[in-house]
């Protein structure tokens, strides 16, 4: 192998493996979840018509257009998605994936999933701080729970025990005679079929 034969494949090779070892631009863990399928059909904060089967996402603080590369950390699965929507602020929620995406990387419907978000380069554009005003959260760490651990059940104090009333009925409470017509059928209702007792 000669020298320039040399140069020219370090001048190809060199460049690619620089690029293939460089940060990306944008990098963030926390939990992803599905857009909801009553969104379907309706307009993006973006402009465009939410598909369930298209490869789109909503992101809080990326420009449109930027695409971004979602990975499991669960199973380590990975897809590319496009940001075109937002989407209201959650503690830790970092990205809300279109049906298909969500499904590419197997994260069950309704469930959230631990989630890495990279970006090699980042769209045109300014990148809005929030739009919800989410306040900044540290995502170098996995996401922590947003949720409080339950108190403990305590079971509610044993009845106190039975005590006799402390009145007295009446004197011959209980004895006095039926009153009149007591137990007759009323006038206009027919008699009971035969048999009956």
């Amino acid at each position: 192998m000669n020298f320039s034969t040399i140069l020219r494949f370090l001048a190809i090779a060199l460049p690619a493996l620089l690029a293939s070892c460089a940060k990306p631009a944008y990098e963030e863990r926390g939990y992803a979840s599905y857009i909801a399928e009553q969104y379907a059909g309706r307009y993006t904060t973006s402009g465009a018509i939410y598909q369930p089967l298209g490869w789109t996402a909503a992101h809080n603080t990326l420009p449109f257009g930027t695409v971004v590369k979602v990975k499991n950390n669960g199973n380590g699965r990975t897809v590319n998605v496009t940001v075109n929507d937002r989407f209201p602020y959650y503690p830790n929620r970092v990205i809300n994936l279109s049906r298909a995406a969500a499904q590419e990387i197997q994260i069950p419907y309704h469930r959230l999933g631990d989630v890495t978000v990279t970006a090699d380069t980042v769209a045109s554009g300014a990148a809005p701080v929030s739009n919800y005003g989410a306040p900044p959260v540290n995502r170098s760490a996995p996401p922590r729970t947003a949720y409080k651990a339950p108190k403990p059940y305590h079971a509610p104090a044993a009845p106190s025990s039975y005590r006799k009333p402390t009145t007295v009925p009446p004197a011959g409470y209980g004895t006095s005679p039926p009153p009149p017509g007591f137990g007759t059928m009323p006038a206009g209702i027919p008699p009971p079929p035969p048999g009956y007792r």
